[in-house]
Parts: structure tokens; sequence; C-alpha cells
């Protein structure tokens, strides 16, 4: 018996020294990591400005279309030289026709092509999520971009637009604006001078989010009714010369001898007949019709039952184009 205890308590300091042994070698081990991972990281930091220009580049180059364009927004987020680079390198959606970091969505779309996107609607929770088409296929996963929320009030709807689904709360930082839905679709781009659409011309691009409370600065509307842009004009603010606000208006359909009825050419973007389905061209300036105004800068179209496709050039963003979109969602009086 008693060599029976002292074998058993013999194991057990084995077992125990051999515990202590194998917990030292982790900590050794640990240590040893994160020394490398910070001996890593002051090495890819410390590279030269010209090679690390190069690298950067060849990688901006080479990741075109998502998912694998996520390295990119990886390679910006490693240190504040590689941040400052990867500013440089990448281009707005006006020239690249890419959307990349978060404030794309707040920059005017590609000049030269339509930004394709699609609008999933969610019926129960009474949200709305925007995605970036990544094929030609109208049903794909598509890249996130935008998320809203419908809050109805006594006397009008509001959107809230945020750049996360679970986080829509106003002066967080994910809050992108509100939509008060309007009855009558009759945009007026305040922001945008009518002569953006033309050859050479420039349209506002925000580089950076507010970072200001909401209170303390209001953001300003970005389009406004018809009644607001009736006084402006007839109080003589409104300049004759070509620069006041961009309006977008309805393209007018036309008739098809075969349906018998009247149609708008979508391009195979839009697959359901719907009353919400519209076409937003540039308003011709004092009369005068030029080639731009005939580019459809807005397009909204059904698919699905809760899908609808949303595509959208220069001069207006992403940001701006969901909000017009999600005011048609509101009424089938705003289509007119």
């Amino acid at each position: 018996m008693i060599l029976g205890l002292k074998t058993r308590s013999r194991r057990v300091v084995q077992d125990s020294s051999f515990a202590g042994i194998e917990k030292s070698k982790s900590d050794i081990i640990k240590n040893h990591a994160g020394e490398n991972e910070k001996e890593n990281c002051c090495f890819w930091s410390d590279l030269p400005p010209e090679l690390l220009r190069e690298v950067l580049m060849r990688i901006e180059e080479s990741e075109s279309k998502w998912p694998r364009r996520k390295h990119v927004v990886a390679c910006a987020g490693v240190c504040r030289s590689w941040r400052e680079v990867m500013k440089e390198l990448v281009k707005v959606p006006e020239i690249s026709g890419r959307i990349t970091f978060p404030i794309s969505v707040k920059q005017p779309g590609p000049r030269e092509s339509i930004f394709q996107c699609f609008i999933k609607r969610n019926r129960d929770t009474q949200t709305y999520n925007l995605f970036a088409s990544l094929s030609q296929a109208l049903a794909d996963d598509g890249k996130f971009l935008l998320a809203a929320r419908k809050c109805r009030r006594a006397t009008c709807t509001d959107y809230v637009i945020s750049l996360h689904v679970n986080d829509m709360q106003k002066g967080r930082s994910a809050y992108v604006g509100k939509l008060r839905g309007p009855r009558r679709m009759h945009c007026i781009m305040d922001a945008i001078p009518a002569s953006a659409i033309r050859l050479g011309g420039v349209g506002p691009t925000q580089m950076y989010f507010p970072i200001a409370s909401l209170e303390s600065h209001p953001s300003f509307p970005f389009f406004r009714s018809k009644s607001n842009y009736m006084d402006k004009t007839s109080s003589g603010s409104s300049s004759s010369k070509g620069d006041g606000s961009l309006i977008l208006r309805n393209k007018a359909p036309r008739w098809h001898e075969q349906l018998q009825c009247w149609c708008l050419n979508f391009h195979g973007r839009v697959t359901v007949a719907s009353v919400k389905n519209f076409q937003l061209v540039a308003s011709p300036e004092n009369g005068q019709v030029g080639p731009e105004h005939g580019k459809v800068i807005l397009q909204f179209g059904k698919v699905g039952k809760d899908v609808f496709t949303m595509d959208y050039r220069f001069p207006i963003s992403a940001f701006q184009a969901f909000a017009i979109c999600l005011s048609n969602f509101d009424t089938k009086i705003a289509c007119e």
C-alpha cells in the first residue's frame, strides 16, 4: 500500500512538472511569434517609398473586380504610409468606374459607362440593401454598398441610409444620410451644377465623411421639391446662364408597335413590367437640347418580387441614386 501511494505521488509530480515544461515552451513560442510579428510589421512599413509604390501599384492594377479587390482595401489598412499611397493610386469612380472605399458611394459615378447595381427589399424588416453587380447576370451575390430602413411618420416617410445593415442610428460612423420621401419625382440636384453633364464639366467629389456631429453641422439636401425650386427661380436667384442646379426628369417612353404599348429600353436590365420602372435624363437648359441630354443618368426597374436593378452614372453618386430609388418605393405617385 505504501509503495502504491509513493508511485502515485511520484506520477503526479512528474505530470505537473511536465505540464510546467510544456507551458514554458508555449510561452517561448508565443513570445517569439510576437517578436516576429513586430519585426514583419516594421519591415513592411519601412519599405523604400519607390518599392512600396511599385508593389501597391501592381496590386491596384491586377485587382480590378470584387471580391479580389478586397486586397486593395486590406493594403490600405496596413499602416499610414500604405494608406497614403493607396489613396493616390486608387482613382475615384468617375475615372476608374470602380467602388473601392466607403467614401466612393458619395462620389460621382463613371463618365464613360454606367455602373450596374441592384436593390434587395425585405418586406418584413422594411429594409433595402444596395449591392454592386459583380457580373452581367441579373441574379448574383453582389458587393454590399449601402442599407436603408423605412421609418413611417404621420405626414411623411423617412429612409435612414447607412454603411452597415445593423447600425442605422444617427450620429454613428456608419450613418450616411436620410431621405424624406417626396410624393412626386422631380429631382433637382442642388449640389451638382447643370454644366456638369457637358463635355469637360466638373461635378462635386466628396473625399471624406464629415467627422462633426450632425447637430452642429446639419447636412444639406441634395435635391428639393418642385415647389421650392419654383420659389427659387421666381425670386431670381437661379442663374439664366446655365450654371444652375442639375434637373433630372423622366425619359419619355416610345410606342412599341408589336406590343402596342409605351416602352423604355433598359437594354436587358429590367425583366418585369412595373409602374415603378423609370429612367432619368438631364433636363435641357434654357430649351437647348444637346447629345448629353439623351444619356440615361439613372435607371431603375424590377427583375423579381423584391429585387430591382439600379444603374447610374456621372454626375450623381451611388448614395444619391439609391436615395432617389428609395423614394420610388414609398408610393406609386412618385413615378409621375
